[in-house]
């Protein structure tokens, strides 16, 4: 099993934000998980509404790919998030800290231009390990 620990030296910023970390040391993983980016996609193939939905969604879909791989929350090591529009960031942070809870888990948040499809208004990437 593997075990983490948060990596936050004084050498590099402090963000101020509880839930996040620099970095994530994980010792003793034989196991990896790498999922694709999870967009907003119910599985019946619909669309879950406006941004705070598909926030919503992504990380259920998330979770869901965790639980068939054999892995939950606590293995997560990694989150790469995607946003089309910067006003949907306080509902993606609230999002991930109603999932996540105190969990540090590190993360890049970007801000793009567009996703695959026109409707999608976030994506998340996510890597597990233990």
């Amino acid at each position: 099993m593997a075990t983490t620990s948060p990596l936050d030296p004084t050498t590099v910023p402090n963000l101020g934000i509880p839930t996040f970390t620099q970095g994530l040391v994980v010792q003793g993983a034989k196991d990896w998980l790498v999922l694709s980016g999870q967009v907003g996609l119910k599985p019946d193939g619909s669309i879950a509404g406006d941004a705070a939905a598909q926030i919503d969604q992504c990380f259920t879909n998330i979770v869901n790919m965790l639980e068939a791989g054999g892995f939950s929350l606590d293995d997560l090591v990694f989150l790469r998030l995607y946003l089309v529009d910067p006003a949907d960031i306080d509902a993606l942070r609230a999002a991930r800290n109603r999932v996540l809870g105190a969990r540090k888990v590190p993360s890049t948040l970007l801000v793009i231009s567009a996703l695959a499809r026109p409707e999608f208004k976030v994506e998340i990437e996510a890597v597990a390990a233990r």
